[in-house]
């Protein structure tokens, strides 16, 4: 005899009940005594096609998974505990991760299945994320520990020690933002030329000229260039072309040059001109290691730095690991 056909209310109620389950990821399945699925309510699409009303756990899961299954049944029925197993299913190169919670019945056991693929991968991003942080921060840390330990062997007195190692904590500091402002991505060249030379003195702005490419600088990257350009910057104040009455200016260019049978790298160049005195003085010691050694060991580059009678010159060559044209 065909079952009575249900009221509009019914239906009604039953539909929303379905899409609720659709929404939520949610599986209803109910199992007889005999292991044998007698409903099947919005199946995960990893399950389509398979048999499942009249077979058993075998016919549509994994090998490993219908026995965990078949285990958790029998653990329900015999102890009228709920059960909660966790498995995953493939669907071609996805996988697709689910927890069952089992519950006894009189006629059998009723398993509420939940898709927890999203939350699955939003742990494992935060997780990564976590461990990126984490990663980053001790770098950070290593590279302040160290800026402060050369810049208090270089200096003649705690005063002169603050000023420069205040200068660089915030060159870090700003480009840190930088990077961090973009996911991580790191920052474009010339908003790290604009960001470390405007925390420097806002008045030599209108003295320097930029002129090149702007490529997108790793992190690491970013971090390293950020200190140069600010040693660099702090040079060209204190005794430079952007020092008081020095009427020199300041060229920045940056390009990607492709030499033939080798990868392309980044050569970014700093040239002040126009100084009237000769020789021309430097900032002798850390200033000078952060430029020639610390920087482009750092980034797996090269550099050129020289103080000359009419000017100060630095070259830079940065690998293509560490940008993005």
């Amino acid at each position: 005899m065909p079952p009575s056909p249900l009221d509009p209310q019914t239906q009604m109620r039953l539909g929303a009940l379905s899409a609720g389950l659709r929404a939520q990821g949610i599986c209803i399945l109910h199992q007889g005594p005999d292991h044998r699925f007698d409903m099947a309510e919005n199946l995960p699409a990893a399950w389509s096609g398979q048999a499942v009303i009249g077979g058993t756990e075998a016919d549509f899961l994994p090998a490993e998974t219908a026995f965990a299954f078949a285990e958790a049944f029998d653990r329900a029925r015999t102890t009228t505990d709920d059960q909660i197993i966790e498995f995953e299913i493939g669907e071609g190169l996805r996988r697709h991760y689910f927890e069952a919670r089992m519950v006894s019945d009189e006629l059998g056991v009723t398993t509420v299945v939940t898709d927890r693929t999203e939350e699955r991968a939003r742990e494992i991003a935060v997780a990564t994320l976590l461990r990126e942080v984490s990663h980053r921060s001790k770098n950070l840390l290593a590279i302040v520990q160290s800026v402060a330990m050369q810049t208090a062997h270089h200096s003649g007195s705690i005063k002169d020690f603050l000023d420069r190692f205040r200068g660089r904590l915030h060159a870090l500091s700003s480009t840190q933002d930088l990077v961090t402002e973009s996911n991580w991505r790191g920052t474009y060249l010339q908003s790290l030329i604009t960001s470390q030379l405007t925390r420097v003195g806002h008045a030599i702005l209108p003295h320097v000229r930029v002129t090149g490419q702007n490529p997108l600088l790793g992190p690491n990257a970013s971090l390293h260039i950020g200190l140069a350009i600010h040693e660099l910057g702090a040079n060209a104040i204190r005794h430079g072309a952007l020092a008081d009455g020095q009427p020199g200016q300041v060229w920045i260019d940056a390009r990607v040059v492709h030499p033939p049978d080798q990868p392309p790298h980044l050569v970014i160049e700093w040239q002040e001109t126009g100084i009237d005195v000769a020789p021309v003085q430097h900032e002798p010691h850390f200033g000078t290691l952060v430029l020639e050694r610390i920087v482009p060991l750092s980034v797996g580059g090269t550099a050129d730095f020289r103080v000359e009678a009419d000017g100060v010159r630095y070259r830079l060559n940065v690998p293509a690991d560490q940008f993005e044209s």
